[in-house]
C-alpha cells in the first residue's frame, strides 16, 4: 500500500465508512508533497497532529487546500487547511480581469479616481522660467533715471528759493517777474513744438487755461495775508518738520511716467497736493504779502505745469531730457553752494549715484531673479475687444 501523507484521524475516517464525518468527502484526497523540506509521513502518523493548532473535529470538516487561510495560519509551511466554503466556491469564482484606470485631466469639476492633488509626469512640461523678466540696458537705464534727478533738483531749487525770500536776499518782486516770464516762454515753446498739431479746439483749451490761470492768481493775492499768518501760534521746528515729511511725500509719491502730458491724476496728485501743503507752511513764515504771493505762484507753476513740461521733453526727446537734468542739477547746486556747502556736496552724489551708479545695481541684481510660471497659476480670461 502506498504511503501516504496525511493527518492521522483523516486517515480512520476514510478507511470507516460509517463514520459521519467521514462521509463529507466523496472520494479520499491525494495530498502533495509538503515543501521546505517536510518528510513524507505515515498514515496516521501523530507527529503532524502536534504541529497543527486545528482540534481532530475541526480538521476532519477540511480539505487541502494550495491557500492559505486565515484558520491556518500556524499550520507548517507548505501545508494550508481549506474551509469547505473555500473549496465550494473555488470552481465557481473566475479570474480578476485587470481593467486599466482612465487617464488623469486636469480637470476638477468631474469625478476621477485619482486624489484631488494628483498630477501627472507632464505637469512640469509646461514650467517657465524668466518668461517676463526684461533684460535691460545701461543706457536705456541711465535714461529713464533722469526723471527722479529732475525732480529731485527741482525740490532743491524750490527750498533755496525759500531760504533766499526768508533772509531777504530775493525780492518777492523778482520773483513774481521771473516766473511769470519763465511762463510765457514755457508756453510759447510748446506752441512752436506742437505748431503741426494746432487746430481750434487747442485754442479754445489754451484760452480757457489762461483765464483760469489769471482768476487764480488773483484769487491767491487776495488770500496771501490770511496764509502769512497762518501759523502764527505754531513753532518753527514743527513746520520744518512738517515741510520734510510733506516734501518727502511729494517725492514718493511723484508721477514720474511720461505718459501723462494732459492733467494730473493719482498719485500725481497726491505728490501736487503734499507740494501746495508744504509750501503753505513755508509762506507762512515769511514777512509780506508780496512775498506770500510771490511764492504760492511760484509753487503752483513750479510743481503743477513744470512736471508736464519736463514729461513733454522726455517723450520728444532724450536728449532735450537728459540736458534738463544737467541743468536743473547745476542749478541746485549753484543755488545750494551759498547756503550750505555740505548740502549742496550731499545733492551731487545723490544725483550721481541715482543716475549713474543704480542703473548698474539693477542690471547686477537682475541676473539672480528667477521667475516660474506653469499650469499652477490662475487662468487668466482673454478679452476680445471689438472696435466698430
Amino acid at each position: 500500500m502506498p504511503t501516504r501523507i496525511g493527518v492521522p484521524f483523516l486517515s480512520r475516517r476514510r478507511d470507516n465508512p460509517s463514520d459521519p464525518a467521514a462521509a463529507l468527502g466523496s472520494s479520499p484526497t491525494r495530498l502533495s508533497p509538503l515543501s521546505h523540506g517536510l518528510d513524507e509521513t505515515a498514515e496516521g502518523s501523530p507527529a503532524l497532529l502536534k504541529k497543527s493548532n486545528a482540534s481532530p473535529a475541526r480538521a476532519g470538516l477540511s480539505r487541502f487546500s494550495p491557500h492559505r487561510s486565515s484558520d491556518n495560519a500556524d499550520a507548517p509551511a507548505g501545508l494550508y487547511l481549506a474551509t469547505p466554503h473555500a473549496t465550494a466556491t473555488a470552481s465557481s469564482t473566475r479570474p480578476a480581469v485587470f481593467q486599466p484606470r482612465r487617464p488623469w485631466r486636469k480637470l476638477l469639476y468631474i469625478k476621477q479616481e485619482y486624489p484631488d492633488d494628483y498630477v501627472d509626469d507632464t505637469f512640469l512640461m509646461e514650467l517657465q522660467k524668466n518668461a517676463n523678466v526684461r533684460m535691460y540696458d545701461y543706457s536705456t537705464v541711465v535714461v529713464q533715471t533722469t526723471v527722479i534727478t529732475q525732480h529731485l533738483s527741482s525740490i532743491m531749487i524750490f527750498i533755496s528759493v525759500f531760504i533766499n525770500l526768508y533772509r531777504g536776499s530775493l525780492a518777492g518782486r523778482t520773483l513774481v517777474w521771473c516766473s511769470s516770464i519763465s511762463t510765457v516762454l514755457g508756453f510759447v515753446f510748446w506752441d512752436i513744438l506742437n505748431m503741426y498739431l494746432r487746430t481750434p479746439e487747442q485754442r479754445i483749451v489754451r484760452l480757457n487755461l489762461i483765464k483760469g490761470a489769471l482768476l487764480f492768481a488773483l484769487l491767491l493775492f487776495g488770500l496771501s495775508p490770511i496764509l502769512r499768518t497762518l501759523t502764527e501760534d505754531t513753532s518753527r521746528d514743527t513746520i520744518w518738520a512738517m515741510t520734510v515729511i510733506f516734501f518727502g511725500v511729494n517725492l514718493a509719491f511723484h508721477d514720474y511716467s511720461t505718459g501723462n502730458l494732459t492733467n494730473i491724476r493719482f498719485p500725481g496728485s497726491v505728490s501736487l497736493n503734499a507740494a501746495v501743503l508744504a509750501s503753505v507752511l513755508l509762506a507762512s513764515q515769511l514777512n509780506s504779502n508780496l512775498s506770500v504771493f510771490a511764492f504760492l505762484s511760484f509753487a503752483l507753476k513750479w510743481f503743477a505745469l513744470f512736471p508736464i513740461f519736463r514729461r513733454y521733453l522726455k517723450r520728444i526727446s532724450d536728449a532735450a531730457s537728459m540736458a534738463t537734468t544737467m541743468a536743473l542739477a547745476l542749478m541746485a547746486t549753484a543755488l545750494f553752494m551759498y547756503i550750505n556747502k555740505a548740502v549742496a556736496l550731499l545733492h551731487i552724489f545723490s544725483s550721481l549715484f541715482i543716475t549713474f551708479v543704480c542703473p548698474l545695481w539693477l542690471i547686477w541684481v537682475q541676473r539672480y531673479k528667477n521667475e516660474i510660471h506653469g499650469p499652477w497659476d490662475e487662468a487668466r480670461p482673454i478679452v476680445h475687444r471689438y472696435f466698430h
